[in-house]
């Protein structure tokens, strides 16, 4: 199956689809989670102190500041996960084989995550600068077109690829976790619809689509558990400025993590997400 073929090209619009959906009904948990990873320790006492923060000084537009550039990097982020991750599970599967879970598709998803890193970062940027920005704070823009201007004019083009080795860390691991997870429970969860069933009924697809949440929840849960330290890691370098404390290395910042403490705080916030 090449990538053009209507099978991925479906795989990516429904991805594309399904991305902006749950981009635009867990952005609030992300705010949350953003300003916790990137604020100075101590500054909320959880997530539901800096949602409470958020909502008394910001309004509920707060919750959404930032909401456009990851509305398309969303869509744009899971429609090539799944479309780079069908087709190069094509490609390391034989006909008529199911994908081996110990090298298939961790590879063909830790692939699909080094590329999709390149689209994803760069909206990353400019979406946790902005969840950042209050009135008053060196993150404040007015939206994403201003925030890339002044990013273009303080770091240059290369600015736009702050963060990107740390997303590349984050992806590729985190994909290959979330696929290998997901196919493993799908194999063993009960409700799947069977292959060879071309016409399943109404209950039958009801039970296969509550066994593919289920696994889905699961496996996010798994992912986001183990590749946590690397968000923070991402969200702190993305958020920084030149000269900054966090204008580091990935793996100074997570010594620094590990040293102040707080790493775990917006896991929380992360769970909620995984299991939309």
């Amino acid at each position: 199956m090449g990538l053009g073929s209507p099978e991925s090209t479906t795989n990516a619009l429904s991805g594309g689809v399904a991305g902006a959906a749950n981009i635009f009904t867990g952005f609030p948990f992300d705010t949350v989670k953003v300003r916790l990873q990137a604020s100075p320790r101590g500054t909320y006492a959880g997530p539901i102190d800096c949602t409470r923060s958020i909502l008394k000084y910001e309004g509920v537009r707060g919750l959404y500041r930032g909401l456009a550039a990851p509305l398309v990097g969303g869509a744009l982020e899971t429609g090539i996960s799944y479309a780079v991750y069908t087709y190069t599970l094509g490609q390391l599967t034989a006909p008529g084989e199911l994908p081996s879970l110990t090298f298939a598709v961790p590879a063909a998803a830790g692939v699909a995550g080094v590329i999709l890193s390149f689209v994803l970062s760069p909206f990353e940027l400019v979406k946790c600068r902005l969840q950042m920005g209050t009135r008053g704070t060196p993150h404040y823009h007015s939206g994403p077109r201003q925030c890339l201007q002044h990013l273009l004019k303080t770091e240059g083009a290369l600015g736009l690829t702050r963060g990107l080795k740390a997303t590349i860390a984050r992806e590729a691991p985190g994909n290959a976790i979330f696929f290998t997870v997901y196919e493993t429970l799908r194999r063993s969860f009960p409700g799947k619809t069977a292959p060879d069933n071309p016409n399943p009924s109404l209950w039958e697809l009801a039970k296969d689509s509550a066994s593919a949440v289920g696994c889905g929840g699961l496996a996010g849960t798994i992912m986001w558990s183990a590749v946590l330290p690397l968000d923070v890691a991402k969200t702190r370098i993305q958020t920084a400025y030149p000269g900054s404390v966090n204008d580091i290395g990935i793996w100074q910042n997570l010594q620094l993590m590990y040293w102040q403490g707080g790493t775990w705080d917006s896991i929380f916030d992360h769970q909620i997400r995984s299991a939309e």
